[in-house]
């Protein structure tokens, strides 16, 4: 094609533009369970997710696919008030599929997508790629869920890039040399232990990259965010039977918006996102706190709020790009701010385990997929024994914090508990 331009050390992008259509040609350097994404910016001045228009492109082992997404929200598809909202495709909101995927091959990690769409498409919700002039583009780089769904972003616009398609003829690219592989250590797990403490903050907060959430517990992060209990990143928690425990729930309170709605909830089943269940996946599912029911028989949250929004956010400047930099989850999270809505408070969601629970339940979101993680039940006189501070592999999984207050002995605890 006649021209050529490196968006990213990962990522180039080729187009030939003939009459009122375009073809492009999208290379990229990404695993098999990855996809990519291109398209307009929301914003002509700056790289704008939302309200942007793009294709999401990926493949199996045999097939190539291209996916026409509107997105209104930086959080994957999700349905709340009857209403899809996030990143969608556009047949499910509506509008029309525009893009023709031509072919997709993949070589030595390399996959090259080609494909074509109109300059100007017949749907409302589509931006026109325009054929004379700058434009502000978007891309991502970013993995797929167990439905092959995009998750996420790794890599994306974060700095605003202005694409002439009409310009004089030009390849600005450079062969791919640089290899993806992170061979840093993923951060310890926390597991919380103390038999004394019966209450816990759950805050929202990022999912530190490769060395965070996905790492600590073997589940691919969905939605780039996750719970912090008591100021940890998706911790292990231990509770016993017959006693009582309040969890101070601040997860958002406005069904409206999916990224910032999150009702806390447990269950039996590891990944959470009960509202986004089908049917027959939420019959197999047994909630055990956190949602109450209508006249109708309808599961709903149970206080039909999640609490204010209260959560820990990357400073301006801090690149979360950059987070597999950082090599102890203390120091991260000592990094991070605490941004908290001015209205309203927490939610107290009350738990009480008894002996009908499974000695392994899981807290989540009611919106949002893989934000959470396990939750132990002991019985009542039953200690921490080393087999349950061990991970299915056998190996020890996590740092094990007895006591939070225990932290104090050390001046880098003092400081991160400080910011609790």
């Amino acid at each position: 094609m006649p021209q050529c331009e490196q968006l990213h050390r990962d990522l180039q992008i080729s187009w030939d533009m003939f009459g009122d259509q375009i073809t492009v040609e999208v290379a990229v350097r990404m695993g098999m369970n990855e996809y990519v994404a291109f398209g307009m910016s929301g914003s002509p001045d700056r790289p704008e997710m939302v309200g942007g228009d793009a294709v999401v492109l990926h493949r199996d082992e045999f097939l190539g696919y291209a996916i026409d997404v509107n997105m209104t929200s930086k959080f994957p598809c999700t349905k709340l008030l009857n209403q899809k909202k996030g990143v969608c495709p556009d047949e499910q909101v509506g509008g029309i599929q525009d893009y023709q995927l031509m072919s997709s091959i993949r070589n030595d990690g390399i996959t090259v997508f080609t494909y074509r769409r109109r300059l100007i498409t017949a749907d409302t919700g589509d931006i026109p790629y325009v054929p004379k002039g700058a434009a502000m583009i978007i891309w991502a780089i970013g993995g797929l869920d167990d439905n092959r769904q995009a998750t996420m972003h790794r890599a994306w616009s974060k700095v605003a890039q202005l694409l002439d398609l009409g310009r004089v003829p030009s390849k600005n690219c450079y062969s791919f040399t640089h290899d993806n592989n992170n061979d840093g250590a993923s951060w310890k797990g926390i597991k919380l232990t103390d038999p004394n403490t019966v209450e816990f903050t759950a805050r929202l907060g990022p999912d530190g990259g490769p060395k965070g959430y996905s790492a600590m517990t073997g589940n691919p992060s969905v939605t780039g965010k996750s719970w912090y209990i008591n100021g940890y990143l998706s911790p292990e928690l231990y509770l016993r039977r017959n006693r009582a425990y309040k969890f101070l729930v601040e997860g958002g309170a406005s069904p409206h918006d999916p990224a910032n709605y999150h009702p806390l909830i447990i269950t039996d089943e590891p990944h959470g996102g009960f509202s986004q269940m089908s049917a027959a996946q939420k019959a197999k599912v047994r909630i055990l706190a956190g949602v109450d029911y209508t006249q109708r028989g309808e599961v709903r949250p149970m206080s039909l709020r999640g609490g204010r929004l209260c959560e820990w956010k990357h400073p301006d400047n801090m690149d979360r790009r950059r987070d597999a930099d950082i090599p102890t989850f203390p120091e991260y999270r000592n990094a991070l701010t605490l941004d908290c809505g001015k209205d309203g408070g927490p939610v107290s969601l009350n738990v009480f385990p008894n002996k009908s629970w499974p000695a392994t339940v899981y807290y989540n979101s009611w919106t949002g997929f893989n934000m959470g993680w396990k939750i132990h039940i002991l019985d009542e006189e039953e200690k921490v024994t080393a087999a349950r501070l061990t991970s299915e592999s056998g190996a020890p999984s996590a740092a094990i914090i007895p006591s939070v207050f225990s932290l104090w002995s050390t001046i880098l605890a003092l400081t991160f508990l400080s910011l609790l």
